[in-house]
């Protein structure tokens, strides 16, 4: 113990004396420490964590599929999910939902909350029960019960202030008043502010109507690929038994976690290996920086050998100072990766799922002392190595102490070199494919204009707007009353909007042609927009003609087609003055549509999924009871959000605007992933290229200092200051060229993980690959040049005196 108290108190007086080597040392690890705890942290809690659910490895997602028709994961119909549920033995208990958002009326403000609608079975599968009061009784999920809410925690604390006494106390939700009965605890589904009764007739369903999500706990001992088998058995059995709606249906089962967590698995995993290399490569820097230290210390090692340090006690000694600067850096980068991981999460958290969940704990502070002891060993191991193997004779002549050892150690300087810069060209190459990734995809043109455009939702309560006739006025004065504002150019509505996934899509018929087989019908993903809705967006009317507010319900129907429905179920024809119908089209009762126009193509999942086939339909003939309303305005769209609200109160009082944004934030929002990946990796292979061109700058530094006399001498016998110059840097050169062809190697193998994040660019782009190894070296070039610059102007005459 004695040994180790003065170990550490000699460490800390030589690392004080040699204060500015400590303080690029404690950055360099702080910063490598830092980023990997961050990150780490993304990991532990989004990928490693359980979900805050009893025995959570047993709940699962089911889902439908129809492989034929092009979906890998669909909503069930009711009728489906009640024989999945009669018929499975595999599961304890399976429930199903679907998101449905309210209007919270009758309150100080009118509000809009994000719930679901959940079948009674739903908290048992989660395995949660209320902190307050009590779940859903079975008799409240069925048509025609008394309507009944659950809340959740957040709701509860920010609306009610966490108020006991909320139980029995009815909330107006769209206008119809609900009794409180439970509040979940914290964790619980904490992106969800309520629940409600599904109250369906499941056996009263249409198959073919698919809408619901269902989750499902195992039985013990069932693993997922059992329930997995155990549910496709049910389908096929369903496919025989109702060949009209489920042929080509089929079930899918995936764990609640996989499904959670698979669109950022790969990308959080590779971005955890980059900012490993990157502390690999500040590890080596700081390896290089203690071989040069050491080289300076070679006298004191020496006498101290002379005067009896065996080798055991000089090891021990540096390893003290490496492991005193390790935990210097770890006490850093523990407080960076605090202020990282926060950042991260308020910037992205729309990218990152559960990142309410995402913080330091023990395990992460764990990780973090022991990258920290670990880091001590991979950066200070061959310097204490070499050092403690002085070569007495040399070290101890006359100013010897910047040659004992040269040789060895600039060796073992420029492999590390040669690893810095072969990492640093993996970390670029990868960083230039996500940006050039990036780059392709704001080049995709999303098919509307977004600048100089505000959007925002509102949804008409079908207590209050039951009647579509009433919709219809509502939406011709909201209208009215928003082209009115100042700066106001255009104004529509409609749902669903662009860029954000939702919506329903719907099996028509043309007029003339014979009825398809099952899974072979012409689809069409419907969207619902009042006149003046593609002026607005910008949305080009490729032919035929817009809405006008004479289609109405006293009119013919009429519907819009996007180029890409005309490709692929017209071709060659020209659909303006066919008609289409939506249900069956030799029934006494269909209904009709004529085809009036064609308009441009717009991405509605995102810019990186290709555009599927759309039918527009007028809101005034269908009006929905949830719209989007867009307003185009020459001035700050932002400044209009205000005065809009004005106008929706003094029409209704009870409506919330929300989801407020601009057409440009929504664009933005739908490639926040993709930045997401691209920001951080570039980052951290701009971090890396720092560090290994002051690696390189190091290493010809340190090569300079030890052959000033050579360098004096080749300059006295006549060798030219270029000649000189060029041999510096053909020797400095070496390691970053073996480096360069050694990283190309490594991107060419490991840039194939990136395949699954890269968008309109090849993982082998030979663009990338040719300007990413030219700049790294460059810099290094440049990094090699200072140093041999200030060789060139070694005075030889001052060198032959110090001989």
């Amino acid at each position: 113990m004695e040994n180790l108290v003065k170990d550490l108190r000699y460490a800390l007086r030589t690392l004080r004396q040699g204060l500015g080597f400590t303080l690029i040392a404690v950055v360099t690890l702080a910063l490598g420490i830092g980023a990997t705890t961050a990150i780490f942290t993304l990991v532990k809690s989004v990928l490693l964590e359980p979900l805050p659910y009893p025995e959570p490895e047993r709940l699962v997602v089911v889902m439908e599929n129809n492989l034929e028709a092009g979906f890998s994961r669909f909503s069930i119909s009711p009728p489906d999910f009640q024989d999945f549920r009669d018929q499975n033995r595999v599961f304890e208990t399976i429930a199903v939902f679907r998101g449905e958002n309210f209007n919270l009326t009758g309150e100080e403000r009118a509000e809009r909350l994000q719930g679901s609608l959940v079948s009674r079975e739903y908290f048992r599968v989660m395995g949660v029960e209320p902190v307050l009061g009590r779940a859903f009784l079975p008799e409240e999920d069925k048509p025609g019960a008394p309507p009944v809410v659950v809340l959740n925690h957040g709701l509860w604390q920010r609306r009610f202030g966490g108020d006991r006494d909320v139980l029995g106390r009815p909330l107006l939700l769209d206008g119809e008043s609900y009794t409180v009965v439970g509040v979940m605890p914290s964790q619980f589904s904490p992106n969800r502010e309520l629940f409600v009764p599904l109250a369906l007739d499941y056996a009263a369903g249409n198959r073919g109507n698919h809408f619901l999500i269902g989750m499902a706990r195992l039985r013990p001992g069932v693993t997922p690929d059992e329930a997995q088998a155990d549910l496709a058995a049910i389908a096929a059995r369903l496919q025989e038994a109702y060949p009209d709606t489920n042929t080509g249906w089929g079930a899918v089962v995936d764990p609640l976690h996989e499904l959670l967590v698979e669109d950022v698995r790969a990308a959080l995993w590779i971005l955890l290996a980059a900012v490993a290399l990157v502390l690999l490569v500040g590890c080596a820097n700081i390896a290089n920086l203690l071989l040069a230290r050491m080289a300076l210390r070679d006298r004191e090692v020496a006498l101290r050998t002379a005067l009896g340090a065996g080798r055991g006690r000089l090891l021990r000694q540096f390893l003290t100072e490496n492991l005193v600067l390790a935990l210097l850096g770890g006490l850093l980068g523990t407080a960076l990766a605090f202020g990282i991981t926060r950042t991260l999460v308020a910037v992205y958290a729309d990218s990152i799922p559960r990142a309410e969940s995402v913080a330091l704990d023990a395990g992460v502070l764990l990780f973090a002392l022991i990258l920290s002891a670990a880091t001590s060993l991979i950066f200070g191991l061959a310097p204490a190595w070499h050092a403690s193997r002085p070569n007495l004779v040399a070290s101890l002549k006359e100013g010897a102490g910047t040659q004992a050892g040269g040789t060895r150690r600039g060796f073992v300087r420029a492999a590390l070199v040669f690893a810095e810069v072969a990492v640093a060209l993996v970390l670029l190459i990868g960083a230039g494919l996500l940006i050039r990734s990036f780059e392709r995809l704001l080049d995709v043109d999303p098919g509307f204009e977004p600048a100089g455009a505000l959007t925002m939702e509102l949804s008409l309560p079908e207590a209050k707007y039951s009647e579509p006739a009433r919709r219809v006025v509502f939406f011709r004065q909201l209208l009215e009353r928003a082209t009115s504002l100042p700066g106001v150019e255009q104004a529509a509505t409609v749902f669903p909007m662009p860029l954000t996934g939702s919506g329903y899509m719907l099996v028509f018929f043309v007029e003339g042609r014979p009825i398809p087989q099952p899974n072979q019908e012409p689809v069409g993903h419907i969207r619902v927009a009042s006149p003046g809705y593609f002026r607005t967006m910008g949305i080009p009317l490729l032919r035929g003609r817009d809405f006008t507010a004479h289609d109405d319900a006293d009119a013919p129907r009429v519907v819009l087609l996007n180029q890409r429905a005309v490709e692929r179920y017209w071709g060659d024809q020209d659909p303006i003055g066919q008609r289409i119908t939506f249900s069956t089209p030799d029934g006494d009762d269909t209904v009709w549509a004529t085809v009036i126009g064609v308009v441009g193509d717009v991405h509605h999942e995102a810019l990186n999924v290709e555009t599927e086939p759309e039918i527009y339909r007028a809101n005034y003939q269908v009006p929905t009871s949830g719209a989007i309303l867009i307003l185009r305005t020459a001035t700050d769209p932002a400044s209009l959000a205000a005065p809009l609200r004005s106008e929706v109160a003094a029409l209704d009082p009870d409506l919330p605007l929300f989801n407020v944004r601009t057409l440009q934030e929504l664009v933005d929002t739908s490639v926040a992933e993709p930045r997401f990946n691209a920001s951080l990796l570039s980052l951290f292979a701009g971090l890396a290229l720092l560090l290994a061109a002051l690696g390189v700058y190091g290493l010809i530094s340190y090569s300079v200092t030890q052959r000033v006399r050579e360098v004096g001498v080749r300059l006295a016998l006549g060798a030219s200051r270029s000649h000189v110059l060029g041999l510096i840097l053909r020797q400095g050169m070496l390691p970053v060229v073996i480096g360069v062809v050694a990283g190309l190697i490594l991107a060419l193998i490991l840039t194939r993980l990136l395949a699954s994040l890269v968008y309109g660019v090849s993982t082998l782009d030979p663009a990338t690959f040719t300007t990413i190894p030219l700049l790294l070296a460059a810099v290094a070039a440049i990094a090699c040049s200072i140093p041999a610059l200030r060789a060139t102007r070694v005075d030889p005459m001052a060198v032959l005196r110090e001989e």
